[in-house]
């Protein structure tokens, strides 16, 4: 178990101070042999790093940490065939649902995988380390903020890590994105495909590149191709250059994560010139079906469905907007769709009925069911969860929230 007793400051009030130098509180923490959960704030966001005689145990921010989470296990599930779609919601679900008050369920999530026998030791430690790597990216760019060292009990030890190997690594990798050059400050920044601009690319390519950069971050991109993140974008680099893809920046709450700072840096090493890429080793050979996704809205709201619409409106999903839920049973079992949003409050059949009834449907066991509603409390998620919802989408959502779902239910 973890308790803070030595190292940096171990008292419960927090440091006000202006500026911080992350990389040196470490340093510091590590030296020392401080333990227990270091937590530094800036405005209302928040880092946890937690540690055991100046080793690492986890690291997690506040910044949709449910996000970073799925995104590993994705990576993991290229690995262990177990770890499926379904199994991933039963994670997440299980911990949202338990309304935990730490910050850890991902932690707590993995050594449940782990005591389960789904996923081994070595894989452990693997997605743990891939984790605490990611938070340390924006760690180590923090400039302000106030910080604290406190107890935190009941968090088992299955692995540690040594501190200066860790960020030692997560520089070197933020030392590859800056090596990019200066249009890409940020993993979570969003490519978008222009097919009119002058490019030597076959239609097929431009199909498959407008079919793929469909508003995902970068940093979703690679895991959705299983690719490595870095030469991802290297091969994108041309055609970014040319204009032909053009990159947003970061959707909230991303952009509240800092961009890459190269003052945190002495000496960029030189890589390999972007021009010198071969684009067809990014996105012309994955193995991700370049096809057109069919969802279902259902809702008897026109402005809702409008919304959706216009959220999605790109020719890898084709929306197709029900107001009557009568109708729309009938529609579901003509169109066969890959997803369903469904709102509660329809008339003649309520969303709870509608959803039991199609996922009473042989064809339907699978089919990705997300209930949409202006209802948040636990309840309402939990009778959601007995009709065979897959998931719970609140009222109002923004479109980062919805190609969210996308990401996690789709593709």
């Amino acid at each position: 178990m973890m308790t803070s007793d030595r190292g940096l400051s171990s008292s419960t009030e927090p440091q006000f101070a202006d500026a911080v130098q992350p990389e040196r509180l470490l340093q510091q923490l590590a030296t020392s042999g401080g333990t227990g959960c270091f937590k530094l704030t800036v405005q209302q966001q928040q880092w946890f790093l937690y540690l055991h005689q100046g080793s690492l145990i986890y690291a997690t921010h506040s910044i949709d940490p449910g996000d970073r989470f799925e995104r590993h296990l994705r990576r993991l599930s290229q690995q262990v065939s177990a770890l499926d779609r379904d199994l991933r919601a039963q994670v997440r679900q299980q911990w949202e649902l338990a309304n935990t008050p730490t910050p850890i369920y991902e932690y707590e999530s993995l050594r449940w995988l782990l005591t389960e026998g789904i996923i081994t030791p070595e894989q452990f430690r693997q997605v743990v380390e891939g984790l605490i790597v990611e938070v340390l990216e924006s760690f180590l760019h923090l400039t302000k903020g106030q910080h604290q060292l406190v107890p935190y009990f009941d968090v088992p030890i299955v692995t540690h890590f040594d501190t200066a190997r860790l960020v030692a690594a997560c520089k070197a990798q933020i030392q590859q994105w800056l090596s990019l050059g200066h249009k890409i400050t940020s993993p979570f920044q969003r490519p978008y495909f222009f097919s009119s601009a002058q490019v030597n690319l076959t239609p097929e390519q431009q199909q498959r590149l407008g079919s793929m950069l469909r508003g995902f971050s970068f940093r979703h991109l690679a895991v959705l191709m299983n690719q490595n993140e870095i030469s991802l974008v290297r091969s994108l680099l041309p055609l970014i250059e040319k204009g032909a893809v053009v990159v947003r920046e970061p959707q909230r709450p991303f952009d509240l994560l800092p961009n890459f700072d190269a003052s945190l840096l002495q000496e960029l090493v030189p890589t390999e010139d972007a021009g010198t890429q071969d684009l067809t080793s990014g996105f012309f050979t994955s193995h991700v079906p370049n096809r057109t996704f069919t969802i279902v809205c259902i809702d008897d709201s026109p402005t809702m469905l409008n919304e959706i619409k216009r959220f999605l409106a790109d020719d890898a999903f084709q929306v197709i907007a029900l107001s009557d839920s009568v109708k729309a049973l009938m529609e579901v079992m003509r169109l066969k769709p890959d997803l369903i949003l469904l709102d509660v409050g329809m008339p003649n059949i309520d969303g709870y009925k509608f959803c039991k009834v199609i996922r009473n449907h042989k064809d339907f066991k699978s089919l990705p069911i997300i209930m949409v509603t202006g209802n948040t409390g636990l309840i309402d998620r939990a009778k959601a969860r007995l009709v065979g919802a897959t998931d719970y989408m609140t009222k109002p959502f923004t479109q980062a929230e919805l190609l969210k779902m996308v990401f996690q239910y789709l593709t």
